[in-house]
């Protein structure tokens, strides 16, 4: 009889614990099916492999991760914040030139809008609450990788988005070799296949602004299929909310500027290593007057 139940938290003895899981599944054969709590990854160990942690232990490491994590998102978020002063600083010297008539509070600022598609239902909340604190209109649905691309086309249709986002979990199988071979990923086919349907919707990659994939997910094809900026280029793991950093500096980058790759590089948990991407147009706009 195992040890461990579904709902466990644990880390593997073999990669000196690097990662917390949640155990999804527990095999006859003793195989444990895991999923990253931190990090968009699926995997899957031997019991023998595994270490339970305790309450005290997931706390001092989950608040560890938090500090990392806000350190890069404020960083993130001051780097967009400098943009939206820098439109406010234009507007008002427009206004003190006579130009116009209208109040400076009347002036109506438009983020660009988010649908953001996760395949992990937790994920999905944290992420709604922080597009709420970033001022940015998104609607994110907790739907699994392998459904996504069935419902994108629609639900461009629906919402209409300057900015698509698509992500869950995802894994590269590293005793298979292959980097480019498809069937050596757990879910990169099923964000390419999103790709490819949203690309039918809006072939502009400038008009609708898409991030694709997971931890070790297949960057060169997901780009290929048409993504402004994909995981993971080295095949490395990426953290939970970097895809909110991609999300929340092309909502603020201004439409007459290209989104800053280098903010979007240096905030992300592995950098270039993590994420990677197209020259793309921002989707911030400024409007007079206001709505």
């Amino acid at each position: 009889m195992s040890k461990f139940k579904i709902g466990d938290i644990v880390a593997r003895k073999s990669y000196n614990y690097d990662v917390l899981f949640r155990i999804t599944n527990i095999h006859p054969n003793g195989i444990v099916d895991l999923v990253g709590i931190t990090v968009r990854i699926i995997a899957d160990a031997e019991e023998y492999d595994l270490k339970l942690i305790g309450k005290q232990e997931l706390e001092n490491k989950l608040r560890n991760i938090e500090m990392s994590r806000r350190v890069r998102l404020n960083r993130s978020y001051n780097n967009m914040y400098g943009k939206y002063n820098k439109m406010k600083y234009m507007r008002d010297t427009i206004s003190d030139a006579g130009y116009n008539t209208y109040q400076k509070d009347k002036t109506y600022k438009k983020p660009g809008k988010v649908l953001h598609i996760d395949g992990d239902e937790e994920y999905s909340s944290k992420c709604k609450d922080l597009y709420k604190k970033f001022g940015i209109t998104a609607y994110v649905l907790n739907i699994e990788e392998k459904e996504q691309y069935k419902q994108v086309y629609g639900l461009l249709q629906r919402i209409k988005p300057e900015i698509l986002i698509l992500t869950g979990h995802d894994a590269f199988m590293k005793r298979r070799n292959d980097i480019y071979n498809i069937d050596n990923y757990k879910n990169s086919k099923y964000y390419i296949q999103a790709v490819l349907e949203a690309r039918k919707y809006e072939h502009n990659l400038d008009n609708l602004v898409i991030f694709a994939g997971a931890c070790q997910s297949y960057y060169e094809a997901i780009i290929s299929a048409g993504a402004n900026f994909a995981s993971a280029p080295k095949r490395v793991l990426i953290d939970m909310m970097d895809p909110l950093i991609v999300a929340e500096t092309i909502a603020y980058t201004p439409v007459n500027e290209f989104v800053p790759l280098e903010n979007i590089i240096s905030n992300t948990r592995e950098g270039i290593n993590g994420i990677g991407g197209l020259q793309t147009r921002g989707q911030y706009r400024v409007g007079m007057p206001g709505l």
